[in-house]
């Protein structure tokens, strides 16, 4: 064996000269390529690096044997390249091709368009042109995106019939409910003098936490668990008449059972019902609650509730689920309420052992955080006159128009016409609206400036404050809409869906002190407060309204009346299979015309003409919502390092370089383009240099 491996190496070194054991190794390393053969010889072998894990094999990302590092060694200077440059037009190209894939998912802007029109094209066509081809691609967008989404139960509860009329009476019916409450918490004193200001937060928070247990199903005996004083009186915070009670007791009926009514069902100061067996009071407004964090689009309420209805779980009481996430795919997150009384790490551990067996998806579920801050503070200039004029406007619209809307505080009115036969006319007596109106005219015309904040030396600049002690009408209205319609007033915000969540009454914004204010405020900033809050105020009207596009741009992007989209149907379902013949594939039998096909259809398939009739409304709803989910038209803007927007259409993305220090001097690595530009070091602090201290120079290095 000793003579073969010297007589094999002799014969190398005749063939391949005095390198052939680099050369046999680089061979046999390459797998029988010989790479050095298409340069010169006489160079050294490139620099190899260890390629990072999850680094892609190919030569931009990676490191290829005959391209050079990406960046030099750390503590070298940069040095000449040892070799040709490979040419780099194929990864250029394929850098472009990725582009402009990448581009034509967008929407092209007005500048592209015209780019690609011919020369001789006036600014009229363009922009004729311009405008076609953008009605042409939103109606591609929104057909695509409702065709790949129409069948997921959160397209169709937010657009379809069935589930609009049914989400309307639920909503109608908890407003109902509400009212009741709202005004059996004001009965027993816990609105009494409690203002929407940073003073009466305790206050506040004690009428909500009254109403949630009621909402709860709890009684007046529930309710005295938030009997207490206050920090700065000796006097109790709620003083709950004892003879309005007794005169609530439940007013039993002869048989003994409770009255319609149903909240309050005994009576703890009535010394009748004093058994030594009597529970105590309940906190029902603490509940207890699990967090899903995603679900698939697919998964519906029915499939989540199957789950948790099938593990037998106790205390289990609601289950929420929140819109889908747009930049998620999509998903949806939920939330399972459970008593307060419940084992809630032992209900998380069985939920996330669970799944959904019907898509394969595993919970991902945690135990929820209890709401951090639930009050939360607003300006202090929202007590200033003119905010508090656009409050009196918008609180008088938003509330008469939520009113109208659940039929609250309506009263029917029977008349007869001339042709005897009655007519019910709706009459709306809100008295809260009358007293604001009152309040109007008696203290915004000629109002008493309890303090002034001088923000300047002319009248124009200063911000005159009201005193809360006589905003307590406004402030009365601001909890109705919190409690009753759902309606965070001061952040402009609504929560339809608030009782399936594990918060009844969440979130609730108030004013904040006065002392808060670190800087002054000017009279623009109260202006910028109206308007913004007016803005976000009118959506909520106008969500409420059902406000559409304008109907000839609807019909531009592809709204279809019932009665097309029912001949659509009937013209796919009737085959012509020879000279007098029809077939129906619904049912599959013949027909001698086409007449009777569409008779047949209508007769016999009438439900299916009905499902029709109702995915065209499902469509048209779909098409006539402003705010219509669907996928964005032109590339997201995305904040760069040094905060500036950028396209993500535009930033050269076919290299990713490694993480590395900043070294002054240093050029980009060879033959690639710099990925993206570069931030600016921060100013607050100064660059901290990483190199070794005991390295020379590199100057010293290069001899310079």
């Amino acid at each position: 064996p000793i003579s073969i491996v010297s007589i094999g190496s002799s014969g190398i070194n005749a063939e391949y000269g005095e390198h052939s054991d680099h050369r046999r190794r680089d061979y046999d390393r390459r797998s029988g390529r010989d790479y050095n053969d298409r340069y010169n010889r006489d160079r050294s072998p490139a620099y190899k690096r260890s390629k990072r894990d999850g680094s892609p094999s190919g030569p931009p990302g990676g490191m290829h044997p005959f391209y050079p590092p990406a960046y030099p060694p750390y503590g070298m200077p940069p040095a000449a390249a040892p070799w040709p440059i490979p040419d780099m037009g194929s990864h250029q190209s394929n850098h472009n091709n990725d582009k402009h894939s990448h581009e034509d998912n967008f929407m092209k802007r007005f500048k592209q368009f015209v780019m690609s029109l011919k020369d001789d094209v006036d600014e009229e066509e363009a922009v004729e042109g311009y405008r076609k081809y953008k009605t042409k691609y939103k109606k591609n967008s929104i057909t695509s995106f409702f065709r790949a989404h129409q069948n997921e139960e959160w397209l169709r509860e937010k657009f379809h019939p069935d589930y609009i009329i049914r989400k309307k009476k639920d909503l109608k019916q908890c407003k109902i409910k509400r009212l009741a409450i709202y005004k059996r918490i004001q009965e027993l004193g816990y609105l009494e003098d409690v203002g929407v200001c940073h003073e009466d937060q305790d206050k506040l928070m004690k009428a909500l936490d009254a109403a949630v247990i009621l909402m709860e199903g709890g009684t007046i005996h529930d309710l005295t668990i938030l009997d207490g004083r206050d920090r700065n009186s000796d006097k109790p915070l709620i003083a709950i008449p004892v003879a309005k009670l007794k005169k609530e007791k439940g007013k039993k009926d002869e048989d003994g059972s409770d009255s319609e009514d149903g909240n309050i069902k005994d009576d703890p100061d009535s010394p009748d019902s004093g058994s030594p067996d009597k529970k105590l009071p309940q906190p029902l407004h603490k509940p207890q609650s699990l967090f899903v964090r995603s679900l698939t689009p697919l998964i519906t309420r029915e499939d989540l509730l199957q789950v948790v209805n099938s593990l037998n779980l106790p205390g289990f009481l609601r289950l929420a689920m929140a819109e889908p996430l747009p930049d998620r795919k999509y998903y949806r997150r939920a939330w399972v309420t459970f008593a307060h009384n419940t084992d809630i790490k032992e209900a998380c551990s069985v939920l996330m052992s669970s799944k959904v067996e019907k898509y394969d998806h595993e919970l991902n579920v945690v135990i929820n955080r209890e709401l951090s801050k639930r009050v939360r503070f607003v300006p202090s200039f929202t007590r200033s006159l003119y905010a508090v004029q656009e409050d009196v406007k918008w609180l008088e619209i938003l509330i008469t128009e939520l009113d109208k809307a659940a039929g609250l505080w309506i009263s029917r009115l029977k008349d007869e016409d001339d042709s005897n036969e009655e007519t019910e006319d709706e009459l709306y007596e809100n008295p809260m609206i009358e007293q604001l109106r009152s309040f109007t005219e008696d203290s915004l015309k000629t109002p008493i400036l309890d303090h002034e904040l001088d923000q300047g030396e002319t009248d124009e600049d200063e911000i005159h404050i009201i005193n809360d002690k006589k905003l307590k009408i406004l402030d009365k209205l601001v909890i109705y809409l919190r409690i009753v319609h759902m309606v965070d007033y001061y952040n402009g915000t609504e929560f339809p869906a608030e009782d399936e969540m594990p918060n009844k009454i969440g979130v609730f914004h108030i004013r904040g002190p006065l002392e808060t204010s670190n800087s002054k405020n000017s009279l623009q900033d109260v202006h910028d407060w109206n308007r913004q809050l007016g803005a976000k105020i009118q959506g909520v009207i106008d969500d409420m309204r059902g406000v559409t596009i304008p109907h000839g741009e609807a019909v531009e992007i592809g709204l279809k009346t019932e009665e097309e989209a029912v001949e659509e149907f009937v013209k796919m379902n009737t085959e012509e299979q020879g000279t007098g013949k029809y077939h129906c594939p619904l049912s599959g039998k013949k027909f001698k015309g086409p007449e009777f096909v569409r008779k047949h259809i209508f007769n016999k398939h009438a439900e299916k003409v009905e499902n029709v009739k109702k995915d065209a409304i499902f469509w048209n709803n779909y098409v006539r919502e402003p705010k219509r989910p669907m996928e964005p038209l032109f590339p997201p803007a995305q904040q760069s390092n040094n905060g500036q927007s950028y396209s993500t259409s535009t930033p050269n993305t076919s290299y990713t370089a490694p993480p590395r220090p900043n070294y002054p001097g240093f050029p980009p690595p060879y033959g690639f383009p710099t990925p993206f530009p570069q931030a600016p070091a921060p100013k607050g602090r100064k660059v901290i240099s990483y190199n070794d201290l005991d390295r020379p120079d590199e100057y010293d290095v290069l001899g310079v």
